[in-house]
């Protein structure tokens, strides 16, 4: 038996047997082994990846020309911008290096939480373990005093711009309770004070994970889902007047959280959310004992797997009631989880930009860079348009949130249109980032679907668990009908978004104008949209929620986009503006869609100059 391996200079894999057969699969040669046989041009492709991947830990705020000036036009005050800059460079150096680093590591699928329901004398604990990696990547997050930033009033803008930024590696297991840790400390400070209150407020605003208290929101029940006036789960009051909770919740997310905010029936005779409290669970009671629920399993999610999701049993467990009606869980948790949506996901399709934009710049074929392919600059142009209006509309819609946050006097029309937002935001946000995501991936090919590559993969999963968090798309569209009918949120909408098209200064007439028609055209599909069967009225629903949309995210991103060139920072906003509209808000119905000039020299210097 001998081995062939003199025809291509000792690289074959197979030898021969005695009869000159070939054998798969054979062991190398001791001189095969020695050496891997790279050929220049794998050599060369290699180097092209090592530049790729290099670039891509580059500082996450500092490379975001268009984010940074975002940030000045939110906070014009010099000695303010230049405070929260400075933190942002901070953290943005640690985004795509040490945090990314460790949220990769704890993502592997052997290092994934897990339950250990007893200790080693056989007391249930329902202890959930994680890899070393997730502690560290959540004092990164939570070392920036984000919790202390989103809870003050008037403190979201701030605190989003760290978000955002965290959100660039994902999920990563702490983002959820980021957002429920503010939430569940806005509301306590709301509530009347009770034993422990300061102390919890205080524990949740730690910056440092390994520190801190962190606090988890349940609602889901398995019969319920988004139909949440059907839960079940119980809360009863003793003769001491103590309160306990009794029953399940389907989908816990930071299962193993300090302090546990769920909503329970207090009323049997009141149906559907009417008869729906909301309640703070502490896992520890007062008197140091371990509080009463335990947890049946963790769930196997496709996305988001290093935040521990459970179902878990509340087996009377002590409760703290936080008001007597569910009013105030919907406007203070789930608005406010609304709200943060899409914020997450922009984080995650803006990092999934910045590696297809870094591919395109180091990876050859036939005989040049693929950046300088039209065919690529149009995918990349596309995304980071889409992304800059929706950033720019979350912003502006986080902002007005601060204003209601802080003003002596609550504008009903604000706070009505900011409810509206709120949820079209995050159905057509959440959806749309799924699409730009896969499209990055698209643009890098083979190397983009490799999860020990880069943290593409895993974006695009957690991207699918977002969408559907916090009241699926259909949930949303028939939300947002009720409140048509309900409380004409159609005419505050058409009302608010005249007077920023108004607000638009003179020097974007052309771009005022397209605002216009649009809105003139909108006028006409809501009103035909009222003279409709109600079952017509929820098919064409989503429709026009994209429409009020994406008119509202172009308008606030020529707003934007004024302000960058006024101040000196380029037009790349105007220029995203400009493809935004044509993409998502123009309609000719004269133009054939096939017609050649469709896509012209004109549309690709644009895409051009989104990109430069």
């Amino acid at each position: 038996m001998t081995i062939n391996n003199s025809a291509i200079d000792g690289a074959a894999t197979s030898k021969q047997d005695d009869s000159g057969q070939t054998v798969a699969g054979a062991p190398l040669s001791r001189e095969i082994r020695q050496v891997e046989r790279t050929m220049p041009g794998n050599a060369s492709g290699r180097d092209d990846m090592r530049q790729w991947l290099h670039l891509g830990r580059q500082n996450s705020f500092s490379r975001n020309r268009d984010f940074r000036h975002t940030l000045l036009y939110h906070f014009p005050r010099e000695g303010e911008h230049q405070r929260i800059a400075a933190e942002l460079t901070a953290f943005g150096a640690l985004v795509p290096t040490s945090l990314d680093d460790a949220v990769t590591s704890n993502d592997f699928r052997f290092n994934n939480p897990r339950i250990e329901p007893y200790n080693k004398i056989g007391d249930r604990i329902d202890n959930i373990v994680h890899h070393g990696d997730y502690a560290d990547a959540g004092d990164l997050i939570y070392g920036t005093e984000i919790v202390k930033k989103l809870t003050a009033p008037g403190g979201l803008k701030e605190g989003m711009s760290f978000y955002f930024l965290a959100n660039h590696v994902g999920e990563a297991g702490h983002l959820c309770p980021v957002v429920c840790n503010y939430e569940t400390a806005r509301v306590l400070h709301l509530v009347a004070d009770f034993p422990g209150r300061e102390q919890y407020i205080r524990k949740l605003e730690i910056p440092s994970y390994r520190e801190n208290f962190t606090s988890s929101q349940f609602l889901t029940e398995i019969q319920g889902g988004s139909d949440v006036g059907a839960n079940d789960t119980r809360a009863w009051q003793s003769e001491q007047g103590h309160w306990y909770i009794r029953g399940e919740k389907w989908f816990c997310s930071n299962a193993d959280a300090e302090l546990m905010v769920i909503s329970a029936r207090r009323s049997l005779a009141r149906k559907g959310t009417k008869g729906l409290s909301m309640f703070l669970i502490p896992a520890v009671k007062p008197d140091g004992s371990r509080n009463h629920f335990t947890m049946r399993r963790l769930k196997e999610k496709l996305g988001t797997r290093a935040l521990a999701s459970a179902e878990i049993d509340f087996h009377d467990a002590y409760a703290i009631p936080l008001g007597a009606n569910f009013n105030l869980m919907l406007e203070k948790v789930v608005h406010h989880s609304r709200l943060s949506l899409p914020v997450a996901v922009l984080g995650f399709a803006t990092r999934a930009y910045q590696f297809a934009l870094d591919f395109a710049h180091s990876r050859k074929a036939f005989g040049q860079t693929i950046i300088n392919f039209p065919l690529v600059e149009e995918n990349l142009a596309h995304i980071k348009a889409d992304i800059n209006a929706c950033l720019a509309g979350a912003f502006a819609l986080i902002a007005l949130q601060d204003e209601l946050d802080t003003a002596l006097t609550v504008n009903e029309e604000h706070k009505m249109f900011a409810r509206l937002m709120v949820n079209i935001g995050k159905s057509v946000i959440s959806k749309r980032t799924v699409d730009n995501i896969h499209h990055c991936i698209d643009g890098i090919g083979g190397n983009g679907a490799i999860e020990n590559t880069s943290s593409l993969p895993r974006l695009l999963r957690d991207s699918f668990i977002l969408e559907n968090w916090e009241g699926s798309h259909n949930t949303l569209y028939m939300q947002v009908l009720r409140d048509i009918h309900r409380y004409r949120h159609d005419e505050i909408y058409l009302k608010i978004m005249t007077g920023k098209i108004a607000a638009i200064t003179d020097k974007q007439n052309g771009e005022k104008q397209l605002a216009q028609q649009a809105l003139a055209r909108l006028v006409l599909d809501i009103k035909a949209l009222h003279q409709m069967p109600h079952d017509l009225q929820t098919l064409n629903i989503k429709d026009i929620i994209t429409d009020m949309a994406n008119l509202f995210y172009y308008v606030s991103l020529v707003h934007e986009a004024s302000h960058q060139q006024l101040s000196g920072h380029g037009s790349s906003k105007l220029y995203s503006a400009e493809l935004f509209y044509r993409t998502f808000l123009e309609r000719n119905l004269d133009k054939n869609p096939g017609n050649s000039g469709e896509k012209d020299a004109h549309y690709l210097n644009l895409c051009k100059s989104i990109l430069e």
